[in-house]
């Protein structure tokens, strides 16, 4: 059980980071009403994952802090003025890692060192 502990603090303390990090007041960032669904969608997928051995979802925080200043326009001396939101970056990257496991057959032909 206590593997689990430590690994359920984990998971949580990086969700936490990353959530404050990204909705910092200074990114100005506008929710909409089912923002805050993400971390029980998030621990939702953790069981799942865990009952079928899969790797488990993590915030990744350095890409999503990429993500966020990609995706915002700033002022000259570096301050947001905008962000524009999307989640269908996310849903494309996910898609393609879906797509390379049914391409391994492809993928096996490109040389290895």
């Amino acid at each position: 059980a206590l593997p689990a502990i430590l690994a359920f603090v984990l998971v949580f303390l990086d969700d936490g980071i990353t959530w404050h990090l990204i909705n910092h007041s200074s990114h100005k960032l506008k929710h909409g009403v089912a923002y805050n669904y993400d971390t029980l969608v998030i621990g939702f997928m953790i069981g799942v994952n865990s009952i079928f051995g899969l790797p488990w979802l993590v915030a990744a925080t350095v890409r999503s802090l990429n993500h966020l200043h990609a995706l915002g326009t700033k002022s000259s001396d570096g301050k947001f003025i905008s962000v524009q939101e999307t989640r269908l970056t996310n849903l494309f990257v996910h898609a393609l890692v879906l797509a390379s496991i049914f391409a391994l057959s492809v993928i096996k032909l490109i040389p290895v060192p």
